[in-house]
């Protein structure tokens, strides 16, 4: 069997409705947590501030341009992050449905190859697996189509001249034998 090829992705969207909604969860919940929880952190040294010392209130509220600045860049670097977190799952799931459309059109000798550090490498060694267990139950029914074939070839020898009708029907056997298996590459 030949070795799998490595390859590169050069698209990180390559699935892109699901990295939209992965990337879109990741921001949302990363949106509501910092405003959450640095909404409340601000609230209450705001408040502190005006409360204990007055004359800070105007430098807290210059501080306010400063905050808001770090949580766009914040938020920009979740989402980019969360971009390449999601090719790591978008790309595998690419490579098993590609993989999926060979083997239904009949391609055993096809194999899932994921880039290392990818995720889903348990499901890669499992649905290499289950192929290679097709491949031979494929293999062994055409060995005995083979089989059969070889043996209906010695039954028609020991036909006597005039079963013409049997003959054909052996031949047709034949053929049919012959077929089982050949819409699958082994």
């Amino acid at each position: 069997m030949d070795e799998p090829q490595k390859f590169q992705r050069r698209i990180v969207l390559v699935k892109r409705q699901l990295q939209f909604k992965y990337v879109g969860m990741v921001f949302l919940s990363v949106l509501c947590a910092s405003l959450i929880i640095g909404g409340d952190i601000y609230y209450n040294m705001y408040r502190l501030i005006v409360t204990e010392a007055p004359s800070l209130a105007v430098a807290a509220s210059q501080f306010n341009a400063i905050i808001l600045v770090k949580l766009v860049l914040y938020l920009a670097l979740m989402l980019l992050i969360s971009v390449f977190v999601s090719h790591r799952f978008a790309g595998p799931i690419f490579r098993f449905e590609k993989s999926a459309q060979s083997v239904a059109k009949g391609d055993l000798t096809h194999r899932v190859a994921l880039r290392t550090g990818d995720e889903l490498m348990e499901l890669q060694d499992e649905f290499n697996a289950m192929i290679a267990g097709l491949q031979a139950l494929v293999q062994k029914d055409r060995n005995l189509a083979a089989h059969l074939v070889a043996r209906a070839d010695e039954i028609a020898k020991k036909l006597p001249e005039g079963a013409a009708v049997a003959r054909e029907e052996l031949a047709s056997l034949k053929l049919e034998l012959q077929h089982l298996t050949q819409s699958f590459k082994v």
